[in-house]
């Protein structure tokens, strides 16, 4: 790829080191930042800031793109239901940063690539709704917290017409899994681009074709998988083709 390397942000969360219970750190997998810097963007690690008056718009103000990685479970309250007994661990505090990051990243236009937890509150910040614990709620579902080797495919997901099945060049793909929870009612504004046997929805997108989330992990197989790779190489190169279209 040619030209100006865009500036694509990795929301992260906040962590304890062992030992160490009064500090906390800022953290992100390093196969997100590798994988955008790869395919001919410049990452950015954006911290999960919690203080009064965060410069949040700043922040996202500096970005060509955004994307939100995995983690925990979303609060339920935060689209409308109470938790199940199968809620995993939630993080309220990231929960309304990242639903700021996204309001503001809509605001301005910013496109969006939703990992695993991103993509599930991409699909909350928007309107929709999520099955809170997978296993409890859909019948036959399949495994989808992979047990072992999670950087290699478990299952097959069926592709529609959209962002990733341009991408990868496919209608059906094998992909890990590592998640409890799932896109429920989809929000207004999206489609649904991708599902597993049992019904679970692995990917989704805006009408516009801006926002863009997937429920697995492609940050962890792109690392040795060029085919997976090519998920953050068509979300850089159409920042790209958008930022040629703002300055033409």
């Amino acid at each position: 790829m040619t030209g100006v390397r865009p500036i694509i942000g990795v929301a992260c969360t906040k962590m304890y080191f062992p030992k160490n219970d009064l500090d906390q750190f800022f953290y992100v997998g390093s196969g997100y930042v590798n994988g955008i810097a790869r395919s001919g963007g410049t990452p950015l690690i954006l911290p999960l800031l919690t203080i009064q008056d965060a410069p949040f718009r700043e922040m996202i103000e500096s970005l060509d793109g955004l994307i939100l990685s995995g983690g925990e479970d979303p609060a339920p309250h935060l689209y409308g239901e109470d938790p199940l007994q199968g809620l995993g661990d939630i993080n309220y505090e990231r929960d309304i940063t990242e639903l700021e990051i996204i309001k503001i990243a809509l605001e301005l236009k910013k496109p969006i690539l939703g990992i695993c937890r991103g993509m599930q509150i991409l699909n909350v910040a928007c309107g929709g709704t999520l099955i809170q614990d997978i296993a409890s709620q859909v019948p036959g579902a399949l495994q989808h917290a992979q047990k072992g080797s999670r950087q290699y495919g478990a299952h097959k997901i069926t592709l529609q017409p959209g962002f990733v099945a341009d991408a990868l060049g496919k209608t059906e793909v094998l992909v890990n899994t590592s998640h409890h929870q799932a896109v429920k009612d989809i929000a207004p504004g999206f489609k649904v681009t991708g599902c597993a046997a049992d019904g679970v929805i692995e990917a989704m997108e805006s009408l516009d074709g801006l926002h863009v989330g997937v429920q697995w992990h492609p940050e962890r197989m792109w690392a040795h998988d060029d085919d997976m790779l090519k998920i953050a190489e068509a979300f850089v190169a159409r920042i790209k083709q958008l930022k040629l279209q703002v300055t033409n």
